[in-house]
């Protein structure tokens, strides 16, 4: 009984597990997240990103208190002088220290950190748009080429059921030795392209999955799905102007202008230099107010001894407080300062014009995007109704010729038409979807 049921067990099983040897299909959105997470180039520009928030956060740290440790040992030889021997000192102190805040202009360190946080940022979303809608495109041309390999399969049958018929005749003196190289051609034409679409298929495949960061193990199996666009160019341009790149880089640029042109009536405000301290025994304590290029800030710091030895002699004098005030206001500097207000302000129109011409921009490729998509989707319309003329002529004539109506060159003529149509229909066919991922890529919409 143990025995069965450990069998019923198995096969249970066996129906619910698919085979070890065939993995499922993988899907489209399989792929989009397996290359936000693997891909090799993706995550080099988020190491990029990594290491300028790196930066951000080492500039940031002269906020926060620094603590440290100073021993000093120190000897000298002074036999030669009156007093005594030698001369030997020894201090052990802790030192503390700490920026309490800044103000008046934004100090350059941070202007810069910002600058390539929003670099790093804009690479690494435009690499994003990139290789998502490759990856899109990439996809769909695989499930393309496939749909095209199972009607050219099917041509192949056809055609050597053509050959067939025609080395029965030719056996029986029905047909002639031509007829049946014609049709032996056809059906090494057909296979050729098979071939030929077979290796296209697996350069696609190897490059999806190099863009997905999965090992290149040869083909895989994917799941159709059916293609999403934006239903009007409105909606589009809405999509494109949201997600774009540069529209978004333009729009911080501009944002950090405006301070930069608001910050320039600081140069109207006094140079402060402040200091004062507390000291007690071996303990000082300091606060002091310094200017570091165009930006103030106000700084903590103390000092306290935990072990010294001085040499021998009268104690150094110890100053209980002391404070120290300084001021300098510029009275005049010949404009410099209108000069810096009209250098800022110019470069922010500069920016603003940018940014309008790059909305506008964005808007004309969209619109021109959804053109060529719409052109690309009627010609493959068109070269679909002549792909079925052709071949639907070249059943006819085939028939024709069986019957001895038609003649052999105007038959093979026909037969070139079916092939040039068909190789034609699948260029339109990967224009079509190579429209599609350009549109894609502008709006940043994907699945």
């Amino acid at each position: 009984m143990m025995f069965k049921r450990c069998l019923a067990c198995l096969a249970m099983w066996s129906y619910l597990v698919p085979v070890w040897g065939d993995p499922p299909p993988l899907t489209l959105a399989i792929c989009l997240d397996a290359a936000l997470q693997h891909n090799r180039e993706l995550l080099q520009a988020r190491e990029q990103i990594a290491l300028v928030k790196g930066d951000r956060l080492q500039v940031r740290s002269r906020f926060l208190p620094h603590l440290e440790l100073n021993t000093r040992l120190a000897g000298e030889d002074s036999a030669r002088f009156d007093w005594h021997p030698t001369r030997d000192q020894s201090a052990t102190e802790l030192r503390f220290s700490q920026r309490l805040f800044e103000f008046g202009p934004d100090a350059l360190e941070d202007i810069r950190l910002r600058e390539d946080l929003r670099q790093a940022m804009s690479a690494y979303q435009a690499q994003v748009y990139l290789l998502l809608s490759r990856v899109w495109e990439v996809y769909h041309l695989i499930l393309l080429q496939e749909e095209q390999l199972g009607s050219r399969r099917q041509s192949r049958q056809d055609f050597q059921a053509l050959l067939d018929q025609q080395r029965a005749r030719y056996e029986r003196r029905l047909a002639t030795e031509e007829e049946k190289l014609s049709a032996e051609l056809d059906v090494l034409a057909e296979e050729l392209s098979i071939n030929a679409l077979e290796r296209r298929r697996l350069d696609h495949q190897l490059e999806l999955q190099r863009l997905i960061g999965q090992p290149l193990t040869g083909p895989t199996a994917l799941e159709p799905i059916p293609r999403r666009l934006p239903q009007s160019p409105e909606e589009a341009i809405a999509l494109a102007l949201a997600n774009d790149v540069e529209v978004a880089l333009l729009q911080q640029l501009v944002a950090e202008q405006r301070r930069a042109a608001g910050e320039v009536f600081w140069e109207y405000s006094p140079d402060l230099s402040f200091e004062a301290g507390v000291g007690s025994g071996r303990h000082l304590t300091r606060l002091s107010l310094d200017k570091e290029n165009r930006t103030w800030g106000m700084n903590l710091a103390s000092r306290h001894r935990l072990q010294e030895q001085l040499p021998p002699g009268p104690p150094p004098s110890q100053r209980r407080w002391f404070a120290g005030f300084e001021a300098r206001l510029p009275l005049f500097e010949g404009g410099a300062t209108l000069g810096r207000r009209a250098r800022e302000k110019a470069r922010l129109r500069q920016l603003e014009l940018k940014l309008e011409d790059a909305g506008e921009t964005r808007r004309l490729q969209v619109l021109q995007s959804f053109q060529s998509l719409a052109e690309a989707q009627e010609q493959e319309k068109l070269q679909e109704q002549r792909v079925t003329l052709t071949r639907r002529r070249l059943a006819v004539h085939q028939i024709l010729k069986d019957k001895g109506q038609a003649d052999e060159s105007l038959l093979e003529q026909v037969r070139a038409q079916f092939f040039a149509a068909r190789d034609t229909l699948l260029s339109a066919q990967e224009n079509t979807l190579h429209q599609q991922a350009l549109l894609r890529r502008l709006t940043g919409s994907l699945e």
